[in-house]
């Protein structure tokens, strides 16, 4: 069983690294090319649109894999009724806001740049299309189309980023037929602009790919009325949730700009995306671990895979964690640009954070399995709560530091990791067993991350880091080697 999992996990890592690789190499490229503003601009609109994307997709991914291993309802039923409801509500989204546009980008602080707000219309409603397809996937263990798709449409995107900016700075190539479409490109958009087209072209092209999907398992027939109603109020606090995970995740990048400057929430954004190196990897395990915790919430024995696959989680995350934040300045040299360098320390702060995130993530699995998805949106909001106050913190006092909002950040994702567990400590699970062993190898990891960023020394670090992997593998080698040999 472990076998098969981990080979799924393999497949489905290579469609998400991939084009996360890809995006980090951008990245150096986005810093050296764009200017601090123009890169501030660039993450703005990701950050407005995916909080639209987690009001828009309804938590339908979580709710068709929880009524999928129902018996109540066959596949064909669940699938088509959710993808008509995902059409509907993304087709009224997209009339509402092409017809709400002058409003919005006035609000926004967009008015020189429509053109940003009418392109990533189109990414959304695309990208919110395609999340049941892909999800379709997973639930019937298709891990190699899945990553087949990921990668056609990274490399679409690639080569777009490339020839446009390829185009704007080469001068040899004018008249030529590839050099009219870059000036017809050109416009309506700029540098900045360059990147939302090319994210287009490359949503675009996955609803092309997912097209034979939604064409085969759609009937329309199907649509269960009964089934929509059900699948909406399970889905509803998912959706709340993601909301209010966007807001967590956005929110101070948003206020740094607005009530800062473009040239720090820049710097601030660029070095936060190191940090995102923690949200790849509970991206790759999400991918193929949540459809088989789905699955085993029906056996006898689902709260002990449930546990263990945790504790795997949250040692590998540990060892992660010091691994990126023990070297730093060398991620930071060879991903981004000198000029955003200032911004770096929240770095090992963003990363705990995403950290304390995923754990969260896998533990939440307790009330969507039960269907009380409700507690997951509680939670969430309180977690909001202390990202506001954080960041009103930060509005209010003169002069005050970026750091609080990345303090902030932390503080929003541990406190939703704590009141979750005390929750499900009393009601579902015996995570308690192994909470001290955990908490160790917590605090041991900080305090490692701590002193190798205060001596600065490359031998140092390096030193200690090894020292941390050997103390990790003396400490855990039984459960090391039962995992590989299931």
């Amino acid at each position: 069983m472990y076998k098969k999992l981990a080979i799924q996990t393999i497949i489905y890592s290579i469609g998400s690294i991939l084009p996360k690789i890809i995006n980090y190499a951008f990245l150096k490229f986005f810093t050296v090319s764009l200017k601090r503003e123009e890169f501030s601009l660039y993450t703005d609109m990701y950050a407005l649109s995916f909080m639209v994307i987690g009001f828009l997709s309804f938590g339908l991914e979580n709710t068709y894999f929880r009524f999928l291993y129902k018996k109540n309802y066959n596949k064909e039923t669940i699938f088509s009724t959710g993808v008509i409801i995902q059409l509907l509500i993304t087709s009224f989204f997209l009339i509402i806001s092409v017809n709400s546009i002058k409003y919005l980008i006035s609000i926004a602080g967009y008015q020189n740049h429509p053109e940003y707000f009418l392109m990533f219309f189109l990414i959304i409603f695309f990208d919110t299309i395609c999340i049941l397809p892909m999800a379709w996937l997973r639930a019937n263990e298709k891990p190699l189309k899945h990553t087949v798709i990921n990668i056609i449409n990274i490399l679409i995107q690639s080569f777009l980023i490339i020839y446009m900016f390829f185009c704007s700075n080469n001068l040899y190539i004018k008249g030529t037929c590839f050099f009219f479409i870059f000036e017809w490109i050109n416009s309506f958009t700029d540098r900045t602009g360059y990147i939302f087209f090319a994210n287009m072209i490359s949503s675009l092209s996955n609803l092309f790919l997912v097209l034979p999907i939604l064409f085969k398992k759609v009937i329309l027939k199907r649509f269960n009325k009964i089934l929509a109603k059900k699948m909406l109020n399970y889905g509803i606090p998912i959706m709340l949730g993601t909301i209010a995970f966007s807001i967590n995740e956005n929110l101070d990048k948003i206020l740094i700009k607005r009530w800062v400057s473009d040239e720090i929430n820049g710097s601030y954004s660029a070095c936060y995306k190191i940090a995102s190196f923690m949200s790849l990897y509970i991206r790759i395990f999400r991918l193929g671990i949540e459809p088989f915790f789905f699955k085993k919430s029906v056996d006898s024995d689902a709260k002990y895979y449930y546990e263990e696959i945790n504790y795997m989680f949250i040692l590998f995350g540990l060892i992660f964690y010091v691994l990126i934040c023990g070297n730093i300045p060398m991620f930071v040299e060879f991903f981004i640009d000198q000029k955003y360098h200032f911004a770096m320390s929240i770095i090992p702060i963003i990363m705990m954070g995403n950290l304390f995130l995923g754990v969260y993530t896998n533990l939440s699995i307790f009330y969507k399995v039960i269907d009380k998805p409700i507690i997951g949106t509680y939670i969430s909001l309180i977690g909001v709560l202390i990202t506001f106050l954080f960041n009103i913190i930060f509005i209010l006092i003169p002069n005050s530091s970026f750091m609080i909002p990345a303090w902030g950040t932390l503080a929003s994702y541990g406190c939703m990791l704590i009141i979750l567990y005390i929750w499900g400590k009393k009601k579902f699970f015996k995570f308690c067993r192994k909470i001290r062993n955990i908490i160790i190898h917590f605090l041991f990891a900080i305090f490692l991350v701590i002193v190798i960023n205060k001596k600065k020394e490359m031998m140092f670090s390096f030193f200690f880091q090894f020292l941390y992997l050997t103390i990790i593998l003396f400490i855990e080698k039984k459960r090391l080697i039962n995992l590989i040999k299931y």
